[in-house]
């Protein structure tokens, strides 16, 4: 059964403004691998009339938004063929990569869109049966009947629209790992004014992460508590940005806690004697440093798209 795509995409591989010597008409999309997953785009394969053709070095490439999702090639040795040969596309992505496509959906979203292209080479040999014309007229080129010829095609960038339920059911969930979940954090760089406002912070962040990764547990929490106390001004100041008053008291609180958190962590104190209520092991440290990367993050977006709209 053919995966309801909302679209039936097909590639022409061609030279330049020539002949389509090859047609690959999308299938279907699923995914394997849960560390390091695939994604796996079936297409179905025929060549022109009068043709056979093999196609060597071909890559796929699916793009997201203006962002690589990820290239790959067929699966196997090259297989001559005529038509109704199906070809698999290997294509290694990133967990990241998957939930940035999925990000981009809206409540509202029932299909996503990628963007697809073809490129390579292709060895197509003609009939010797062929005729010249008006059916396959041959072009300056192009191999003549009988022969055969390897020639450098590409396909124009097509999208494919899938069903948003497909994929979930197809993509997401065969490289779901229920052992991890995957966490990278974003920090909006082309609003200079909030990060002139954030340098100190981040360089108490990045503090953090080597203290975590020689394993100096205790100073990772002293650190993130001089992260937080490093935001510019009171964190009422600092919320202020933030325009629905019943929002902002509700992130003063959950700084608040996470700063009381970090405090009762034992950690070295100025002058080198330990403060702190409980003892702190790697576990705590990764969990710390996790939570002050989610909160940096998600409130300089926060911030961010304030200064948006008032702007």
């Amino acid at each position: 059964m053919r995966y309801r795509y909302r679209m039936n995409t097909s590639f022409e591989l061609k030279q330049n403004a020539g002949r389509p010597w090859v047609i690959l008409d999308f299938v279907r999309l699923s995914s394997q691998g849960r560390v390091n997953p695939r994604l796996n785009a079936v297409f179905s394969a025929r060549s022109a009339q009068y043709t056979s053709c093999v196609l060597e070095e071909v890559v796929l490439r699916l793009d997201c938004r203006q962002e690589l999702l990820g290239e790959g090639r067929i699966l196997g040795k090259p297989v001559y063929y005529t038509g109704g040969v199906d070809l698999i596309f290997e294509v290694v992505t990133s967990q990241r990569m998957l939930r940035y496509v999925t990000d981009g959906l809206t409540p509202t979203s029932s299909t996503l869109q990628l963007d697809a292209q073809l490129s390579g080479m292709v060895e197509v040999t003609v009939d010797r049966s062929a005729p010249e014309k008006p059916s396959f007229q041959r072009l300056v080129g192009d191999p003549g009947p009988g022969e055969s010829k390897r020639l450098p095609l590409a396909s124009a960038s097509s999208p494919l629209q899938i069903d948003r339920g497909q994929w979930y059911e197809k993509v997401l969930a065969p490289t779901r790992n229920e052992q991890y979940r995957y966490l990278e954090i974003a920090l909006p760089t082309n609003d200079r004014q909030l990060g002139e406002e954030w340098k100190n912070a981040l360089t108490h962040l990045t503090s953090a992460e080597r203290a975590y990764a020689i394993g100096d547990d205790a100073a990772v929490f002293l650190h993130l508590r001089g992260a937080l106390e490093a935001l510019p001004g009171t964190l009422q100041a600092f919320l202020g940005g933030v325009s629905d008053e019943n929002k902002r008291g509700r992130l003063d609180a959950l700084l608040t806690k996470a700063g009381g958190f970090l405090h009762s962590g034992r950690h070295p104190a100025d002058k080198g004697e330990e403060q702190g209520t409980f003892p702190v092991d790697h576990l705590d440290a990764a969990f710390a440093v996790d939570l002050m990367r989610v909160l940096l993050s998600h409130l300089s977006l926060i911030l961010t798209a304030e200064r948006h709209r008032k702007t």
